[in-house]
């Protein structure tokens, strides 16, 4: 998938293979909309950063698929520990949060393409 920014402000639009155009942008502030559990293990790993919980979601949710994948190898292998794989669970719960993920829709012939 290919990755381009574009002047769509806070929104990353994203390229598939198959031409679909998808764009998404993150949201930190729903930070709250995590379970207990999950903003827990997040906040560990902000404060670890140095980073308060907002700044720490949103730099979860921009993270590039490619690292994410990293990570999700070395869970797999059993290589990162269990910090790791409930830290990577945690991850992968905030990214569905915090992303708002959009699809171009392509328009009849004489209407205008519309995201949705």
């Amino acid at each position: 998938m290919a990755t381009r920014r574009g002047d769509n402000g806070a929104w990353i639009v994203e390229e598939s293979s198959d031409g679909t155009l998808t764009r998404w942008r993150v949201h930190p502030e729903r930070v709250d909309w995590l379970e207990d559990h999950q903003r827990a293990i997040l906040g560990e790993d902000a404060r670890a950063r140095g980073m308060t919980l907002p700044e720490y979601v949103g730099w979860v949710g921009r993270m590039p698929t490619s690292e994410l994948h990293v990570y999700r190898d070395q869970v797999m292998a059993g290589s990162g520990g269990p910090r790791l794989a409930a830290a990577y669970d945690a991850w992968l719960n905030a990214r569905s949060v915090v992303r708002e993920i959009q699809i171009l829709f392509r328009g009849r012939p004489g209407e205008p393409d519309r995201w949705g």
